[in-house]
Order: structure tokens, then sequence, then C-alpha cells
């Protein structure tokens, strides 16, 4: 009776084990078609994102390549308005060395005559 018994609890205990080996495969499976699925999905969606993302680098390198070329165009500018107020201090300069230094000699010069006629008119005028 031992050993009738032992083989029915084994026998049983295997059934349990088919039993609970068929449900996991069953459940495998039916996730194994969900994973297909969602990979079937998502490959349908990465062609349109791809295509986008290769739009939006496009226009990003475009607009950078823009930029490139203001900030030449901005260099040259302010290399530009560098060399034209260099050129105005320089242009001052001479101003001041050709005119005003000589007007400011003939105002000396001026100056000093009519001091020394209103010197000499008032010692004239004296005697």
């Amino acid at each position: 009776m031992d050993l009738s018994l032992s083989v029915a609890i084994i026998a049983v205990l295997f059934c349990l084990n088919t039993i609970f080996v068929v449900i996991t495969l069953i459940k495998i499976i039916k996730t194994v078609g969900e994973a297909q699925k969602l990979i079937e999905m998502t490959r349908l969606h990465i062609a349109p994102i791809s295509h986008d993302i290769a739009q939006i680098t496009g226009d990003v390198r475009s607009i950078v390549k823009s930029v490139e070329k203001q900030v030449d165009k901005i260099e040259d500018s302010v290399t530009h308005v560098r060399d034209i107020a260099r050129n105005i201090k320089e242009f001052e300069a001479m101003i001041q060395d050709r005119v005003e230094r000589p007007i400011l000699e003939v105002t000396a010069v001026l100056s000093a005559i009519i001091k020394g006629g209103q010197v000499f008119w008032r010692r004239f005028i004296k005697k």
C-alpha cells in the first residue's frame, strides 16, 4: 500500500506540474505575441520619427550655417566700425595739427599786436 500511495502522489504531482508548465507556456506564448505586436507597432512608428529627426537635423544644420554667415558679417561690421573710429581719430588729430594750432598761433599773434597797439596808443596819448 505504501508503494501504490507513493505512485499516486507522484502521479498527482506530475499532473499538477504538467498543468503548471502548460499554463506557463500559454502565458509565455501570449507575452511573445504581445511583444511581437509591440515590435510591429514600434517599427511602423520608427520610420516617420526617423524621417522627422532627419528633417529637423537638416533644418538645424541650415540654421547653424546661416548663423555662421551672420556672425562673419557682424565681425566684418565691427571691424569696419573700428576702422571708421580710428580714421575719425586720425582726422581729428590732423585737423588739430593743420587748423587749430595755426589758428591759435594767429590768435596769439593778433592778441599780442592788439595789446602792443593798446600800450603804444596809451603811451602816445599820455605824451
